[in-house]
């Protein structure tokens, strides 16, 4: 059958089969990526993530970092000339719930391709599975400190900065500071005690003294008696890890019963979400951040942009400078690769460098940890926004906040 004999069909006037011809030259003439990006099978990735439950607000700066970045892929011809589709699931932050939603990606939808996971209980039921399904995880925010050591699988990297690195930089941070006497709150699931467990050995490193520790329940509500022990203990300064729900009824209960203004707090993760419910209470909070987005960098300041004109009236939490990155990383990697293969994007992500919104990252081979920069900022009010904002103190070498290979530990 001849080209034009394709082109007309009964009924067709002339003219019809005339702009049908010109509309076939025109798609032939386009540039490639166009053709590719506009018929080619969309590259899926899962985001099995909390959409309902106390870290429903984590969930939700994923998806909304991870729409926001369809847009613009979309603009710019997408990945590898395809387009990206992100698929969500709601996990509710349980770990057999999200091997499940997992399964069901890879089954129903043959999607392998995994991230936006919130909860550190979740990535450590998946991790196991991914050789099985022939799938690939990259952590956006994760922050167990053993995915990267005993618990490591080949099929896993994490771009985001772990509890370990968080209470590292902190404690470096620390060195210097008048208090001598901490104690430490932590929500009772794996990042919590990861998060605690680091801070008790690296502030003790930098010679000062932990007075004790205490873990809440996931989903708390009633911090009181938590509060009680913390100024009972004598401690001059608290290290709180607690994120999303937890960590904002903590702060709001800590501030009705007058611990701060008796004991300095520290956080590993200072979040916007936090600083907003708690407006001018959170001025003064000090702690690590693993994404400020007042880091004054030309790809961040491009984010920043982007974002807050998609989200008029928001700022970009850590969560979406993590996923951000994560995403970033994972698209190069795919770029170099010339797949979306898992086994393919691993062999092309070991020792990937790649430049985001939080600096150089390098994804080491060794244990498929992220180099991150450490930053360590102060809840301050700022003219320019209607909220207060994390003002970077310090910025630390990733090299001195990035543990030793397939460890939680630090050489020095």
């Amino acid at each position: 059958m001849t080209q034009k004999s394709k082109l007309i069909l009964p009924g067709m006037t002339r003219r019809q089969v005339v702009k049908a011809g010109l509309a076939a030259t025109a798609v032939a003439a386009a540039p490639g990526y166009m053709r590719t990006a506009g018929a080619a099978t969309p590259i899926k990735i899962g985001i099995p993530t909390v959409i309902t439950g106390g870290y429903a607000v984590l969930g939700s700066h994923v998806m909304r970092t991870a729409k926001l970045v369809k847009k613009m892929k979309d603009a710019s011809g997408g990945v590898l000339g395809r387009p990206v589709e992100f698929l969500f699931k709601d996990t509710q932050g349980k770990p057999a719930d999200c091997v499940r939603k997992c399964q069901e990606l890879v089954e129903r939808d043959d999607c392998r391709i995994f991230t936006g996971v919130v909860v550190s209980s979740e990535a450590r039921a998946i991790m196991p599975k991914l050789d099985e399904w022939n799938s690939f995880f990259i952590s956006h925010g994760n922050g167990d400190g053993r995915l990267t050591a005993e618990l490591l699988v080949p099929n896993f990297f994490r771009a985001n900065t772990s509890a370990p690195m968080g209470a590292r930089t902190l404690a470096l941070f620390l060195k210097n500071a008048e208090q001598n006497d901490f104690y430490a709150i932590g929500s009772d699931y794996a990042w919590g005690h990861s998060s605690v467990g680091a801070f008790e050995t690296q502030i003790q490193n930098v010679g000062k003294n932990f007075a004790g520790k205490v873990f809440a329940p996931v989903g708390n509500k009633d911090y009181s008696t938590y509060i009680t022990k913390i100024m009972q203990s004598g401690a001059q300064g608290c290290y709180v890890a607690l994120q999303g729900d937890e960590g904002r009824a903590f702060y709001s209960q800590a501030q009705q019963y007058g611990l701060a203004s008796r004991v300095t707090m520290v956080t590993e993760i200072v979040a916007q979400a936090n600083i907003r419910a708690l407006g001018k209470d959170s001025v003064g909070l000090t702690g690590s951040s693993r994404y400020p987005f007042t880091y004054e960098t030309p790809e961040n300041a491009a984010f920043v942009k982007r974002f807050t004109e998609e989200y008029p009236g928001e700022l970009p939490d850590w969560s979406d400078g993590e996923m951000m990155q994560a995403l970033d990383i994972l698209f190069a990697a795919m770029e170099k690769a010339d797949s979306t293969d898992a086994k393919k994007i691993v062999a092309a992500m070991e020792d990937l460098e790649v430049t985001s919104v939080k600096g150089a990252t390098l994804m080491r081979k060794c244990d498929h940890q992220g180099e991150n920069q450490g930053f360590v900022v102060r809840v301050s009010e700022s003219s320019d926004y209607s909220e207060p904002i994390p003002q970077i103190l310090n910025i630390y070498k990733r090299e001195d906040v990035t543990p030793t290979c397939n460890s939680t530990e630090y050489a020095n």
